[in-house]
């Protein structure tokens, strides 16, 4: 009997901790000029083959391109690739890219892939790097394909409201999108607090994601002005709620390519 017990305890134990695993992201937003487009995009199919190499060796957990809208070249950045970790310390350190690129491209002598490398980055300048935790997400199981379409929002919490944004999205919002990707009108939903930079100059405290199958499910929802139907007592909730944030700057983010 006892073992038994102890068995039942050791899987309710290893599945809490796989339920609960962590998840770090790295958001490095490009800057491409128009001339660069198209040696931009070679320049990530390049490194497409290096990050399937890391997440073979369990550097990383993933990896996605994405295009932005607007993105023009006054509005800010053009792309953004997103590096998944499961570890913090894996999430801040360089690892082995070197190491990756040899296997990825093992027919390439060590002077050609070095050159390969350093001309990649003339093609964008890397203009923000972006250290997030993952808090809370909606329980799905949407699978990312290449055409999902996430909406990016920058939010910036309130001076002194931190804990009180943060409890307004899981315990008030989240219940609502988490309504939304179980009628269809929202495929996921993710709140991610900005571990760095930080400071007082730093306008992003969080990010949410929505997320959507492709742009007909995204204007499916958004251009008919989807509304909560809540009462009036959560309509006053919602108003207090927001006066926790700014919402400082959306974009829209295409998945162009992924690593999984």
């Amino acid at each position: 009997m006892k073992k038994i017990l102890l068995f039942v305890a050791m899987v309710l134990f290893c599945g809490t901790g796989m339920a609960q695993q962590e998840r770090f992201l790295v958001f490095e937003f490009m800057k491409v000029p128009n001339d660069q487009e198209m040696n931009y995009w070679e320049t990530e199919t390049f490194w497409e083959k290096i990050h399937a190499e890391r997440l073979k060796s369990g550097e990383i957990k993933g990896w996605d391109l994405w295009s932005l809208k607007p993105g023009g070249t006054e509005q800010g950045y053009q792309y953004v690739t997103v590096t998944i970790y499961d570890d913090p310390v894996k999430a801040l350190s360089d690892g082995d890219v070197w190491s990756a690129a040899k296997k990825a491209y093992p027919n390439m002598s060590d002077e050609e892939l070095r050159k390969a490398l350093h001309d990649g980055e003339k093609s964008r300048e890397l203009s923000k790097r972006m250290f997030l935790k993952v808090i809370k997400t909606t329980d799905d199981n949407f699978k990312m394909d290449i055409g999902t379409v996430m909406r990016m929002n920058f939010m910036e919490a309130t001076n002194g409201k931190t804990d009180e944004y943060e409890k307004a999205e899981i315990n008030l919002f989240l219940p609502m999108h988490q309504e939304r990707v179980e009628a269809g009108t929202m495929s996921h939903w993710a709140l991610a607090r900005v571990l760095m930079p930080s400071g007082s100059k730093v306008p992003t405290t969080h990010m949410t994601f929505d997320m959507f199958k492709d742009y007909l499910h995204y204007f499916d929802t958004y251009g008919r002005n989807e509304v909560f139907n809540v009462d009036a007592e959560t309509q006053m909730k919602i108003d207090e709620a927001v006066k926790t944030r700014d919402l400082n700057w959306t974009y829209l983010g295409t998945l162009k390519k992924t690593v999984k």
